[in-house]
């Protein structure tokens, strides 16, 4: 069963195994996902097993991966929307105070950090899976979690709303340039 495990992973493979048996535990050890049964296995598969299945059903395996591949998905755009909505607020406000403009306060800064990233940041970690995402290449366990373009939309989608809220302030400014602020 090692050389097998051996052999898949050769030519690039992502390999899991199952197991019950205290022979199972080097291959268990060897492939990238071991999974141990829960009721009939020994406790040698059990402790060498990455998952224990606790039904010793392999319809299992097949929902955690499911349910793992929309975790991952969606933990990845929720830490999109929120390192790019914070960058923004990072580049819209220190331009704003390099050009001597106050544009937010900092109280203004809590609830636009409360209202616009708490919100949509649960929403994004709570989507369904998409029905294809079983038929997906698994991804690369050694792929950084900012790789396939996801560090430059970061860059991206930071600079654009921060332009946006820069505009809108600015076109705010000229045409309220004459406008009373109430004050008490």
């Amino acid at each position: 069963k090692g050389r097998i495990v051996q052999a898949f992973q050769a030519k690039g493979r992502v390999v899991a195994m199952t197991g019950d048996g205290v022979n199972d535990a080097p291959a268990l050890k060897a492939a990238d996902i071991g999974v141990g049964m829960g009721i009939t296995g020994t406790e040698v598969s059990k402790n060498a097993s990455d998952m224990v299945l606790t039904d010793d059903n392999f319809a299992t395996i097949v929902h955690a991966v499911k349910e793992g591949r929309r975790i991952y998905r969606n933990i990845k755009k929720a830490v999109q929307f929120l390192l790019s909505a914070n960058l923004s607020e990072v580049i819209t406000l220190f331009v704003g105070t390099m050009l001597g403009y106050m544009i937010l306060t900092p109280v203004q800064i809590l609830w636009v950090n409360l209202v616009t990233d708490t919100f949509p940041a649960l929403a994004l970690g709570l989507e369904p899976a998409p029905g294809d995402i079983m038929r997906r290449k698994p991804r690369d366990a050694k792929q950084s979690f900012f790789a396939q373009g996801m560090g430059a939309n970061l860059v991206v989608f930071g600079a654009v709303l921060s332009a946006l809220t820069l505009g809108a302030y600015f076109l705010g400014l000229y045409l309220y340039r004459d406008a009373k602020v109430a004050t008490q």
